[in-house]
């Protein structure tokens, strides 16, 4: 099926956490086309599972879903939405004799609000207010290397092509394959309800690891609560912005000033802590792989100067060969002196001992 050399390198990235076979196939075949359904695709997965790395997973079987909102659904959604009800509000009112009873309910899961989400996305997008515009949108993982080389390019000011990629840049856009498949990457992703909220998570994300091969899992952990610190900066700068502008409307009532005087200090500290949180991050992650590569260029720097010091020996050996075959021929010119007839000697003048 495969050559000792393919074999060799879907071993390597294996090695390296990437488990995902359809971003295998697309690197080992250098394509960006492939999905789970092509061929090259399914022959990388049933290696996968013959040498134990992936597990067969069981099909899944499903049943046709029943049509969850009635035409009167719809029509109080029609009535209602120009109103600046959310599609979560509505869902409430809706459904509220259902989810009567039950506690800690998580109710962007449940289908009733998918199917109100979906009615009136396609039918008053306009309306689809920013806060509920990205639920339910799943992470697709990146399976190509065009694929982030792309988010690289829109979010990292670069100018990488695919057919002139150095090594190191290859390199680099591998391990953010692996960097944006990471469970707990995409399960924070998937818990943002805001579509903005989506992209600046990944933007801030690939800014930050993109060029950094050499992460831990640890460390790609930590870049990740500083993404969603990102994003709780800018949640806090909304709340004290609304909260500006109801203190700006209200600026004649006194009772209610100082209210909400109180609570923009109270957003301030917020503000602060967070940007303070994301600063000892930062630095705690850079301190760390300083170190780390602090190390590492010693570790090279001792076998450059073995090679050095090898390279020495073997030139001062060439040189001393050299000097050897040189003497080499000066006593095969004195042979030849010393082969000639006594008296043509004497009247040179010279032994053979002069001659060397």
């Amino acid at each position: 099926m495969f050559t000792d050399e393919q074999k060799i390198f879907i071993n390597k990235k294996i090695e390296e956490g990437l488990t995902d076979y359809i971003v295998i196939a697309n690197l080992l075949y250098n394509r960006d086309d492939l999905t789970g359904r092509s061929k090259e695709a399914k022959e990388i997965r049933n290696y996968l599972i013959s040498t134990g790395f992936v597990k067969k997973e069981p099909k899944q079987r499903f049943s046709p879903t029943k049509e969850i909102l009635t035409p009167a659904h719809q029509e109080f959604i029609d009535q209602n939405i120009q109103t600046g009800i959310t599609p979560k509000q509505i869902t409430e009112l809706l459904f509220n004799q259902k989810f009567q009873g039950l506690e800690n309910l998580n109710l962007f899961i449940t289908p009733e609000y998918r199917a109100v989400h979906k009615y009136i996305k396609e039918k008053y997008p306009e309306f689809l207010v920013e806060n509920e515009s990205g639920v339910n949108q799943k992470y697709a993982v990146p399976r190509s290397l065009k694929t982030v080389m792309n988010k690289v390019n829109r979010w990292c000011g670069q100018d990488m092509n695919e057919d002139k990629l150095s090594l190191s840049h290859r390199k680099c856009l591998e391990k953010l394959l692996v960097y944006l498949a990471s469970p707990r990457f995409v399960a924070n992703y998937d818990s943002y309800t805001s579509s903005a909220d989506k992209e600046l998570f990944e933007a801030e994300f690939v800014r930050s690891t993109w060029d950094k091969p050499d992460l831990t899992t640890d460390e790609i952990n930590l870049y990740v609560n500083v993404c969603m610190d990102y994003i709780n900066l800018r949640q806090i700068d909304i709340k004290k912005n609304k909260v500006n502008e109801m203190f700006n409307d209200t600026q004649e009532q006194k009772d209610l000033t100082i209210r909400l005087t109180e609570i923009l200090k109270t957003i301030s500290e917020e503000y602060n802590q967070c940007a303070q949180r994301i600063d000892k991050s930062i630095q705690k992650l850079n301190g760390e792989r300083s170190k780390r590569i602090d190390q590492h260029q010693q570790k090279n720097a001792s076998i450059l100067n073995l090679v050095e010091l090898f390279q020495d020996e073997k030139e001062r050996k060439m040189m001393i060969q050299i000097a050897e075959m040189q003497n080499q021929i000066v006593r095969e010119e004195a042979e030849k002196f010393e082969s000639m007839s006594s008296w043509k000697a004497r009247i040179l003048g010279i032994s053979k001992e002069d001659a060397i």
